[in-house]
């Protein structure tokens, strides 16, 4: 069901083939890449080559050729126990990048690895640094322009940034120039053209899609169209560089607003982080040296007001005044976790992270607390909660554990102390009015900052000695400050885009279109700089954890294309190479086992051209538990593929070896999914005519998977794998909203919303008799206690409440009656004894014994709408329609983390299962 409605949908509403300028007859679309390519390599322009064969030393070679773009330095590398011998000129490779070092060549070689029993050789291709490997000769391969490594510029004239994606690396290309942000026109818009904006976002070129067509949208009639008929090389800084129809000149209408999608598998490197609060906490991303830059979507539930981010996870942390909370998510935009949901009284200011010890410290100008928690949530402390005005930024030094704070209460200072809260000092107490920002330079053991009431960036040493004006700017209002290298990056209300001087004050230069409003927060990133001890090994952020896999297309339960999560992007597999070992490893990622895997080439199960491809000529060895283990010639989002050559699986299924699982409902997408407990990787069981699927329950016993439909008013049965669905019961006008399973007496319950009664039946459907139907008004959750035979539900009607009864309706009590608003979920802890339930209403997640006494708060979260809820021995799991996924929680509260990846509809009921 997920494979087919995923296609239909992407072909029906947005119309993919013409929509991305992939025509459905894939011959032409090849023959008019061909004739691009032909059109472009009668240019010259790349590489000066040597032109000597069949010498042993190639410095001796002094004869050079001009190359065309699209060619590259020819080397041939003859194996053997003679001297190397080379054939060198020009020669059409593929190209991977032109990245800082230069250029990146590509090319193919013979290379054995004993992989299996069927597979001792194959070819892989390589894309390397100009030089880098055994196949390059330093004296001969050199570009005759190599790039050079970039410095922090000043202030550039033209800027590019994407606006209306679903994710950072996707939308319309807007391109600031003459003080106004633009659009460009999609004639001869291509993925090489789009590789260059990609290189501006600091995203890898590779991999870049150029779509047409105002997929993400169109700008407003009356914004400009600047450009129109670009032409590019692909080694453009910059798109101003390429070739154009000049500034404003153009056929276009913004129905032909151009559009990319870059690889997620990218960089996360040189960047700055911003946050514009006068637009309700916009979250940006703009690389260093282009500053150009991209929104970060994220769910429009929260408005942040203060940043920070940790290289080591790869997360950025937030404060939101108005839900009163501290949490963190992906540097994408999604995996939202709450850390802390704080009083009503709080007033949140400024947040620091501190990556090496694991905390997090915030101001609290409500409550006048400095507070700090551990990463995951957990260990909540109150740090300084006396003799605070009005307490505005903290940053941290990790090396020595101690904490700095600003505070622009009646007595202006600046504080610092340990961790803990003792040895408390003043820094600065003296012509302050209003401190604002402060960073910590650890080059030079200097605490730096701005004073919105002085007008001025000051600096001092870490114990508030050799205090020193920097700057002053008569009429300012500084903010917030971070250092890089020579420089003091800060924002000023007054103006609209960051700005940068050196540290002695000179050189002050707007750095990006002047179009923000007010930058409340910045952060200035770089791997290996600016945190002594961090130290990251890539600035390609490959995590595991928030790595996924899926099937889609046309396959059942068990086998379909594969699909990669990366970053919070979708993308498919090449079939080079593509083997039964490798398909092993998808297979056991989504619970099914490795036995008998079988990998399925061309795209047979259906393709998508709105999809990037992020892997080719995956090489496994079989052991690997993760598809990210495996040898990856080529890199992530490198290949030469087309999604014809799309990689499918089909996974052996037995019902008794899969692992343990989460079933769920989605009735936005109406799909009802099994998602790996391990990894977090799903596929969907496919049933026909679901529109609406909501309670959801297991028979462990017969692997059996019963749920609700409530358009159809129906409760139905399926296996696992989809076959042998039946319509269990069908309810005239009811809305069978929770159900419950009792299978040591064959028993099914459930709640009727409509219908206002609780009802049992037997597993087929029939006997079915009400438990209650008077005083019960809209009942939705239920549990049981099978070995005691009682009924547990919820309601939220008029007067909200919980009650139980019997299996037969006797001894009917309501054990919670207060504090009630939408109690949607409740379930009986077996391991504890205790009831957990889930208020969609008052948004706390509680537990309570069985007679209603020992009522305790777990975990609460202002944000949520919670509603489908279970246990294991060690978590809560529950459902959240805000933030549209499953999530889990420790049983004490904390740690909340999300299953699987962020890109569900409406998760309704939860039920973990055993194979």
């Amino acid at each position: 069901m997920l494979r087919m409605k995923v296609f239909q949908l992407l072909l029906l509403t947005i119309g993919v083939a013409s929509l991305y300028g992939y025509p459905e007859d894939k011959e032409n679309y090849t023959e008019k890449k061909k004739n691009t390519i032909r059109k472009r390599s009668t240019k010259v322009g790349g590489p000066k080559c040597y032109t000597c064969s069949n010498i042993a030393d190639p410095s001796q070679c002094t004869q050079t050729t001009q190359c065309r773009v699209d060619e590259y330095c020819k080397e041939t590398a003859v194996p053997g126990s003679q001297p190397q011998k080379f054939n060198l000129g020009c020669e059409k490779l593929m190209t991977c990048a032109g990245l800082d070092s230069g250029i990146i060549i590509g090319k193919r070689h013979e290379n054995t690895r004993s992989i299996d029993g069927n597979r001792k050789r194959q070819t892989n291709s390589n894309c390397n640094r100009c030089c880098s490997s055994h196949l390059c000769n330093n004296n001969l391969c050199k570009a005759e322009n190599p790039a050079v490594i970039p410095t922090v510029p000043g202030n550039h004239q033209t800027y590019v940034r994407l606006s209306g994606g679903a994710n950072p690396y996707m939308g319309r290309v807007e391109v600031f120039h003459s003080g106004y942000w633009g659009s460009i026109c999609d004639d001869d818009w291509t993925g090489i053209n789009a590789g260059v904006i990609c290189g501006m976002l600091g995203y890898s070129r590779e991999g870049a899609v150029g779509v047409s067509g105002a997929a993400f949208g169109s700008a407003p009639s009356t914004a400009h169209i600047w450009m129109d008929n670009v032409n590019c090389t692909g080694y453009e800084n910059n798109i101003d560089e390429c070739h154009f129809n000049g500034w404003g000149n153009h056929d276009c209408s913004h129905g032909e607003d151009s559009a990319v999608e870059c690889s997620s598998a990218s960089q996360e490197d040189n960047m700055i982080f911003l946050l514009d609060i006068n637009g309700d906490g916009l979250i940006y991303r703009m690389d260093l040296y282009t500053q150009s830059y991209v929104r970060i979507p994220i769910n429009r539930l929260y408005t942040p007001t203060a940043i920070d981010y940790n290289p080591i996870e790869g997360r950025i942390y937030f404060v939101d005044g108005r839900l009163k909370q501290l949490a963190s998510m992906h540097f994408t935009g999604d995996d939202i976790r709450e850390l802390k949901q704080l009083d009503t009284n709080a007033d949140l200011e400024k947040i620091e992270v501190d990556p090496l010890n694991r905390r997090l410290f915030y101001a609290d100008t409500g409550n006048n607390q400095i507070g700090s928690l551990s990463l995951d949530g957990s260990d909540f402390r109150i740090i300084i909660n006396s003799g605070l005005g009005e307490p505005r930024d903290v940053v941290s030094d990790p090396r020595n554990r101690i904490i700095y704070w600003s505070d622009w209460g009646s007595s202006p200072k600046i504080e610092k102390a340990n961790y803990d809260g003792t040895g408390r000092t003043v820094v600065v107490n003296s012509n302050l009015k209003w401190p604002n920002g402060m960073a910590i330079d650890f080059d030079e053991n200097k605490l730096y900052f701005v004073d919105a009431g002085t007008d001025k960036i000051e600096s001092t040493d870490l114990n508030g000695g050799s205090r020193h004006t920097i700057y002053t700017e008569t009429g300012s209002h500084f903010f917030a400050i971070s250092i890089f290298q020579q420089y003091i990056y800060y924002t000023d209300w007054t103006e609209h885009s960051v700005m940068r001087i050196n540290k002695d004050g000179t050189g002050r230069t707007h750095v990006g279109a002047a179009t923000f409003r007010e930058l409340a927060d910045i952060r200035v990133h770089k791997y290996g700089y600016g945190l002594p001890g961090v130290v990251t090994p890539s600035p390609i952020v490959i995590d595991e954890s928030h790595m996924f896999v899926r099937l889609v297309g046309t396959g059942g339960h068990n086998e379909g294309t594969v699909q990669v999560f990366v970053n919070g992007v979708w993308g498919s597999i090449c079939d080079d190479h593509w083997g039964d070992v490798d398909a092993g490893v998808i297979c056991h990622m989504l619970g099914f086992g490795r036995e008998h895997a079988v990998a399925v080439s061309d795209a047979r199960y259906g393709t998508s051209q709105t999809t990037p491809i992020f892997l080719d000529e995956v090489a496994c060895s079989g052991a690997e538990t993760h598809i990210a283990q495996c040898q990856l010639p080529q890199g992530w989002a490198l290949h030469d593929c087309g999604h014809a050559e799309d990689a499918g699986v089909k996974c052996q299924y037995n019902p008794t070896q899969i692992r343990t699982s989460i079933i769920t409902t989605d009735s936005k997408r109406a799909e009802i999914y099994r998602i790996d407990m391990e990894t977090g990787s799903y596929s969907a069981i496919p049933n026909q005519n679901v529109f609406n699927p909501i309670a959801i329950g297991f028979d462990s016993s017969q692997k059996t998977i019963y749920y609700s439909d409530v358009r159809l008013q129906q409760i139905r049965s399926t296996n696992i794998d989809g076959s042998g669905m039946s319509i269990v019961k069908q309810l005239h006008g009811g809305v069978p909203d929770g159900l419950a399973i009792d299978e040591t007496h064959r028993l099914l319950f459930y709640t009727d919303y409509a219908r206002e009664l609780v009802a049992v039946m037997n597993m087929d459907g029939s006997s079915e008799r009400n438990v209650t139907t008077t005083g019960i008004s809209n009942p939705r959750g239920i549990a049981l206690d099978t070995t005691n035979r009682i009924i547990y539900w919820t309601d939220w009607g008029s007067s909200p409440k919980i009650e139980k009864s019997g299996y037969d309706g006797t001894g009917r009590q309501a054990i919670i009656t207060t504090d009630l608003s939408l109690p949607n979920a409740i379930v009986l802890d077996t391991n504890t004894g205790k009831l957990i339930f889930a208020d969609a209403g008052t948004n706390k997640i509680e537990s309570v014994n069985a007679d209603g006494t020992g009522r305790q708060v777990i975990f609460e979260d202002a944000g949520a709408h919670f509603f489908g809820l279970d246990v294991d021995q060690t978590y809560i799991y529950f459902s959240d329609w805000n933030k549209e996924g499953i999530l889990r929680i420790n049983k004490d509260g904390t740690h909340e983390v999300n299953i699987g990846p962020p890109s569900f509809g409406r998760m309704n009921g939860i039920k973990i299962i055993n194979g």
